[in-house]
This record gives structure tokens, C-alpha cells and sequence, in this order.
């Protein structure tokens, strides 16, 4: 019984010793069993290193001293991998490319550099992003823009699939693994051709023309509610700017952003039926899994310090 505790303690330290050995080797001397384990020259691997050939064999050396085995074979002028060897190998095969894989995450957190794709509702490219993106792209021209315009929903789902970067969208529309932030919040206003209003009341007008929307979201229904109207038809366009230029042509009503119809009111060619104030929330969005990335965080940097100023 003693004497199987004891060797069983041996075994132990035993053990101890070879961990203790296995984490304090040398990561260069690892790199250079590497190299010239996947070369079978050392020649080569002084040339890939940048090492004189004398310290590729020192450290070979080193190696195998502290990890009790041979790691290659000669033969003649020709180097074989030891039994040993092969399995260091399999380890280092991993262990490098865990590095190398390491290395490539933290350069996108350096300087933006490579490929940003953005996503947004027509009036948010026109409007604001042909503001944004040319100051950014002065900033950082290692950058290459994609800019896709959709409507908020589409905008939502690219970015959703990971095929957007970054997207903007009108209303809140969360969801799972994505990041939002708020950076304004716009007048909705009901509006029409003077021609279709002509001061009459709003559900009257709706009995007579459609309501065009791009979708009836719980902003667009709490909006109805709240003036206790309620559309006889709906047409749905995908743009916001295909809204106005509808309205424009006297097709119906619709209820749209202040900033997007300012020019068409004060110029008199739409009139304004009803206001609701701050309603509509305008959000940056972006997968959860880019937070942190330099092209991503600086981007939207960029649009919360410009927004409020165009």
C-alpha cells in the first residue's frame, strides 16, 4: 500500500516536471521547429527566419535537450522527422496557425483598412451619407466603400445576414445580435397634394385615395390611431423618396419624415395634414459581432459627430 502511494507521488512529479518543462519553452525555438519541419531543410528555414544557419541548429538543439527526445533523423545529407517529431509537428501546425489567425483579428483593430459595406434608405444616402462618406474617405482611404441603398426593413435584413456592415433605418426594428444606436429622432408628417386635400378632413380623403406607406409598422399604426383615421386602401412602395414622388403626383397620402418633404411644404407643392412630433427614431445598426472593428467604430464616429450638423 506504501509502496504504491509512493510510486504514484513519483509519477506525479514526474508529470509536473514535464508540464512545468512544456510551458516555459521557447516560442522562437517552436517557430524555427516549425520552419524547418516543414521544409526538411535548414538552409531554407535560415533564409525564411532570417537566422545564420548555426542558430537554427542551436535551437533545434535547445529544443530537443529540453524535451528529452530526438526531433529529426539524418540520413546522409537528407533530414527526416523523428516519430517525436511528427507529433510536435501536429501540435506547432496548430499552434501557429491559432497565432496567425490571432494576428489577422487584431488588425482590424488597427487603422480602418479593406472593405466597409453601408446600407440605407434612399433619402439616408442622398441626404446625409453623400455628406459622411466623403470626409471619411479622406480620413481613411485604405477603405473601400459599398453603398447599398434599400429600404429599412431590406436595410435590416443585410445587416441581419451579415451581408451590411453598417445600416441605417427609420423606426426601431431590434433584433437578435444586433447593435443599434440612436442618432436622431425626426417629425412624422402626414401630407398630401394641395390639390387632394383642399382643406378637407383627413378620413375623408382617405375614403377617397390610398394611403401609400412602406409598411404598416406599430409607429405608422400608432400614428392613425392617435388622429382616429383609418385608410380604405393601402399602397406600399419600397422607398421613402418613391412615397414622396407619388404623393408629388397626387396618387394619395402618405406619412413621411419632416426632413424628407421640407422643400415640397415650404414651396407649397405638399401640404401638411397633420404633425406628429418626434416620432420617428433614426438608428445606426450593426452586427454585435464587429463591435469593435476599427472600420466599423470609426465610421460611426464619424456619423454621430456630422448627423445633427446637415
Amino acid at each position: 500500500m506504501v509502496f504504491q502511494l509512493t510510486e504514484k507521488t513519483h509519477d506525479d512529479r514526474q508529470l509536473l516536471d514535464s508540464e512545468k518543462g512544456c510551458g516555459s519553452m521557447d516560442l522562437r525555438n517552436l517557430k524555427t521547429f516549425h520552419v524547418v519541419s516543414t521544409y526538411l531543410n535548414f538552409t531554407k528555414a535560415a533564409q525564411i527566419l532570417n537566422y545564420s544557419q548555426p542558430t537554427i541548429s542551436q535551437q533545434i538543439k535547445a529544443l530537443e535537450e529540453e524535451l528529452g527526445h530526438t526531433l529529426f533523423n539524418r540520413v546522409g545529407k537528407k533530414i527526416f522527422l523523428s516519430q517525436i517529431g511528427k507529433l510536435l509537428k501536429e501540435h506547432t501546425d496548430t499552434l501557429f496557425q491559432v497565432i496567425d489567425e490571432m494576428e489577422l483579428d487584431l488588425k482590424k483593430f488597427e487603422r480602418p483598412f479593406g472593405h466597409l459595406t453601408i446600407a440605407a434608405p434612399e433619402f439616408y444616402c442622398g441626404y446625409y451619407l453623400s455628406h459622411i462618406l466623403g470626409p471619411f474617405i479622406k480620413l481613411y482611404p485604405q477603405v473601400n466603400i459599398k453603398l447599398l441603398c434599400f429600404n429599412s426593413k431590406e436595410t435590416m435584413n443585410l445587416v441581419s445576414s451579415n451581408k451590411a456592415d453598417v445600416g441605417f433605418v427609420a423606426g426601431k426594428q431590434s433584433r437578435p445580435g444586433i447593435e443599434e444606436v440612436l442618432i436622431d429622432e425626426e417629425d412624422l408628417v402626414l401630407v398630401g397634394s394641395p390639390l387632394i386635400v383642399d382643406h378637407r378632413p383627413i378620413q375623408e380623403i382617405f375614403d377617397d385615395y390610398p394611403f401609400i406607406t412602406y409598411g404598416m409598422d406599430s409607429i405608422i399604426q400608432g400614428c392613425l390611431r392617435e388622429i382616429r383615421c383609418a385608410p380604405k386602401t393601402i399602397v406600399e412602395f419600397g422607398s421613402e423618396e418613391a412615397i414622396k414622388r407619388a404623393v408629388l403626383g397626387e396618387v394619395g397620402i402618405a406619412l413621411l419624415s419632416d426632413r424628407i418633404i421640407q422643400k415640397e411644404v415650404s414651396e407649397g407643392s405638399l401640404h401638411v395634414l397633420y404633425r406628429f412630433p418626434k416620432r420617428l427614431p433614426t438608428y445606426v445598426v450593426y452586427p454585435e459581432n464587429l463591435k469593435g472593428f476599427s472600420n466599423v467604430n470609426t465610421f460611426i464616429d464619424l456619423v454621430t459627430d456630422m448627423w445633427s450638423t446637415i
